[in-house]
């Protein structure tokens, strides 16, 4: 799962903001790319380096100035294009892999073709993996919870841990799977010291063990995604 692409964070990088699609490093997110612009910084990424950065944009207000440059949040996820299908008019299915946190240090004049771009500078802080031990036994155990498994989200994270990923990765993976709330993503994203993100889905995932547990002795009133079904 993890990507070992190095990122030249010394030259403008596309952006793709979306209102609210938060990708994390590591993960992976699907888009269908349609607008001309946005077709155009396809191209480009797949003639050249396959780099594109996710970012969102800052409250609503994009929608009255969409077709220009509305504002965005400051920090974003370098991501690569991992896969995409060219369709026959010229839309784009894409699958782009998370490769970094980064934060946008100056936007500069979009491309001639109207997409944005920006020098952007990373923010994840460095971290040894024989530092976060206790971390990887405690996500070990939260992640095998018997309540837990009763999430394919969960399930799939678990069956991802392998003795060769990263925790870091792991925490990236787990966050992107288990969290469908736009601005605890965000939070996430911003966020650049692995051992805060990791207790932050800690106290996650134990609450939603709690929930869980109490839908199981409840019976079955909650769906395998955790939502109630009546």
């Amino acid at each position: 799962m993890a990507h070992t692409l190095t990122v030249d964070f010394s030259r403008p990088i596309r952006l793709f903001p979306l209102a609210k699609c938060i990708l994390l490093p590591h993960a992976t997110v699907p888009l269908h790319i349609f607008e001309p612009r946005y077709r155009a910084m396809t191209r480009d990424a797949l003639d050249t380096d396959g780099l594109i950065a996710m970012a969102t944009f800052a409250g609503d207000g994009y929608r009255e100035d969409y077709e220009g440059n509305p504002a965005i949040r400051e920090h974003v996820c370098v991501g690569y294009l991992a896969h995409h299908e060219r369709l026959p008019d010229g839309r784009y299915n894409i699958l782009l892999q998370g490769v970094a946190r980064a934060r946008i240090q100056e936007e500069i004049e979009p491309h001639e073709d109207g997409y944005r771009r920006a020098v952007l500078r990373p923010t994840e802080e460095g971290v040894m993996e024989i530092d976060l031990e206790s971390q990887r036994q405690q996500l070990e155990q939260m992640l095998g919870d018997e309540d837990l498994q009763q999430l394919a989200c969960i399930r799939n994270v678990s069956n991802w841990l392998t003795p060769d990923l990263p925790t870091p990765v792991a925490v990236d993976l787990a966050w992107q799977a288990a969290s469908r709330d736009h601005e605890q993503r965000y939070e996430i994203l911003q966020e650049p010291c692995v051992f805060k993100r990791f207790a932050r889905l800690a106290r996650h995932l134990e609450q939603t063990r709690k929930t869980l547990a109490l839908a199981r002795r409840m019976g079955p009133c909650m769906s395998e995604t955790g939502l109630p079904l009546n």
